[in-house]
C-alpha cells in the first residue's frame, strides 16, 4: 500500500500592488509547503507566512473528494465547448438561410451563446486546473493579503 497522499502548495504574501493603471503588477513572496491529504473527509493544517509570520489556517481534502471536484469542473468545460459547438453552427446554418426582403438573419442569439458557452468553458477549465483541494480558512483583519496557490513542477 501506497504512503498518505501529499500535495504541493505555496503560501504568497503580497509585498506590492504598483504600476500603471493598465498593466498592473502584483509582487509576492512565497514559500512552499508540502501537505499530507487526509484519508477522508476535510483537516486543518497552520502555516507560517513567509513575510509577516502569521498563523495561518488552511483547509485540506481528501485526495478522492478533490480529485472528483476537479473532474466535474472538466467535465463542465466539455459541456461548455460542446454547447458553443452546436452554438456556431446553429449560427451557421441560420446565416444561409434566403429570408424576405428587408430581414436581416437572427444571428445575435446563437453567436451570443457560442461566445458565452467559451467564457463558461474557459472558466471551468481554469478551475479545474487550479484545483487542489487546500484552501485558506477564515482570512481577516491583518491575514489579508495571502494566498494559498498551487505549486507546479
Amino acid at each position: 500500500m501506497r504512503g498518505p497522499r501529499t500535495v504541493r502548495v505555496g503560501v504568497r504574501h503580497v509585498l506590492g500592488d504598483g504600476g500603471r493603471p493598465r498593466a498592473r503588477t502584483v509582487t509576492w513572496a512565497a514559500r512552499d509547503f508540502w501537505l499530507v491529504r487526509p484519508a477522508a473527509g476535510r483537516d486543518r493544517v497552520e502555516l507560517e507566512c513567509p513575510v509577516c509570520s502569521a498563523a495561518l489556517m488552511a483547509e485540506v481534502r481528501d485526495h478522492v473528494r478533490t480529485r472528483r471536484t476537479r473532474l466535474t469542473w472538466a467535465a463542465g468545460c466539455v459541456l461548455a465547448l460542446v454547447l458553443s459547438a452546436a452554438s456556431l453552427v446553429l449560427a451557421v446554418h441560420e446565416s444561409g438561410r434566403t429570408l424576405p426582403a428587408g430581414q436581416a438573419p437572427p444571428l445575435f442569439l446563437p453567436v451570443g451563446a457560442a461566445v458565452l458557452a467559451l467564457v463558461a468553458a474557459a472558466v471551468a477549465w481554469a478551475v479545474a486546473r487550479n484545483h487542489v483541494g487546500v484552501r485558506l480558512v477564515g482570512v481577516t483583519g491583518p491575514r489579508r493579503g495571502h494566498r494559498i496557490v498551487p505549486v507546479r513542477g
